[in-house]
């Protein structure tokens, strides 16, 4: 039955917006689990001790780079970056500007930013076969083995029932995905396909993160391709039961990307500055959230309080992180497939070439000056 449907009224819930792929393009604005109003991203750069890998000849003068900021913790490489010092010891004033998901593309093409980690998505796609001056250069979330912020999340009274035991069952279901055309859908895709079935066998309901679980616990839904930490939240109150991450219906499927602007792709120096001091806290983040270092946990989820919508300790200690790369190279190939994805389905209008759009040089040479990660 092929049918999609925008859910309204929505149900307004103070909540956590984790969003990987909810970054992408006709996300909501975020909301937080205090429900009060988020502060301004910081843009304080804060000294450290830890050395550049790259040595310069005296200190120069910061150049400010301008980053999208949309609060989310596939993010966690530029707030941990900043945070640190790293941007500062690399000669560069990071300035995120608060944007829309859906305005993350826009405002680095009209040069209202420099830099974004955007979701790979059929926005995505049809801005690039326009000819934005864009270029696609780093990892910017990935569905990895533990560490997969989406996945199917099902009816816990289905569950107990016996109305669900496989995807075979979702024939006919209402599933809750965030916004359409993205990553999610793809995944989704996947996992009807173990059961015989498509998109196109179930009712595909756009909705907010925030409203899916009192849409869950009334009943309006039957499913949902969810984001952490909203599942972990649906688990332990008793409305959900969480199915297959990310990584188990579609490993390694790239879910954003770092896209630098007119500047940084015309400025080969500041984009190499750039990309170490993001890998740096990267690694930092792959580090003490991914792999849980105990005392890098603690240094850095203070940190992801402060710039994210994920206002509590123990949702980053009991929710599956979002998964970014110590080495942060996108799969070209999971890209490549996605896009022919989106064409089968009518998303987007023309097949891009990706070898146009792609500059993985400069994270190449940052990974030989930095090191593999250890």
């Amino acid at each position: 039955m092929n049918r999609l449907r925008r859910a309204v009224p929505t149900i307004i819930l103070c909540a956590v917006v984790w969003a990987l792929n909810g970054c992408a393009g006709g996300a909501p604005g975020p909301t937080t689990t205090s429900g009060a109003t988020p502060a301004a991203p910081a843009t304080t750069l804060r000294p450290a001790s830890v050395p550049t890998a790259a040595t310069t000849s005296g200190p120069r003068p910061l150049t400010t780079v301008r980053i999208t900021d949309i609060q989310i913790t596939s993010a966690a490489g530029s707030y941990i970056a900043d945070a640190k010092g790293y941007f500062e010891q690399e000669g560069i004033r990071a300035e995120f500007i608060p944007v829309a998901g859906a305005d993350q593309v826009p405002a680095v093409v009209s040069g209202t930013a420099d830099v974004t980690g955007t979701a790979i998505n059929a926005f995505l796609f049809n801005a690039f076969a326009r000819g934005v001056p864009l270029k696609i250069v780093a990892d910017h979330g990935a569905n990895l083995p533990n560490a997969s912020a989406g996945g199917v999340a099902i009816r816990k009274d289905l569950v107990d029932s016996g109305a669900y035991r496989g995807p075979a069952d979702f024939r006919g279901w209402r599933v809750a995905s965030g916004t359409p055309g993205s990553a999610a859908d793809i995944a989704l895709d996947r996992f009807l396909r173990q059961g015989g079935l498509t998109l196109k066998d179930v009712e595909l309901v756009v909705m907010p993160f925030p409203d899916q679980i009192p849409a869950l616990a009334n009943r309006a839904l039957e499913a949902a391709y969810y984001q952490e930490p909203f599942t972990t939240i649906a688990v332990e109150r008793g409305i959900a039961v969480r199915g297959p991450i990310g990584y188990d219906v579609y490993p390694n499927q790239q879910i954003g990307v770092v896209l630098f602007g007119e500047q940084l792709v015309g400025d080969r120096d500041l984009g190499l500055r750039y990309l170490r001091a993001y890998t740096r806290g990267v690694r930092d983040y792959v580090k003490g959230i991914m792999e849980r270092d105990p005392a890098l946990f603690d240094e850095l989820v203070p940190i992801l309080i402060e710039r994210t919508t994920v206002k509590e300790r123990s949702l980053f200690e009991r929710a599956i992180p979002s998964g970014l790369k110590a080495d942060p190279i996108p799969n070209v190939q999971s890209i490549r497939d996605d896009q022919e994805w989106y064409l089968e389905q009518g998303l987007i209008s023309q097949r891009v070439n990706l070898d146009e759009v792609l500059d993985l040089s400069l994270i190449e040479e940052v990974l030989r000056q930095l090191g593999p990660a250890r």
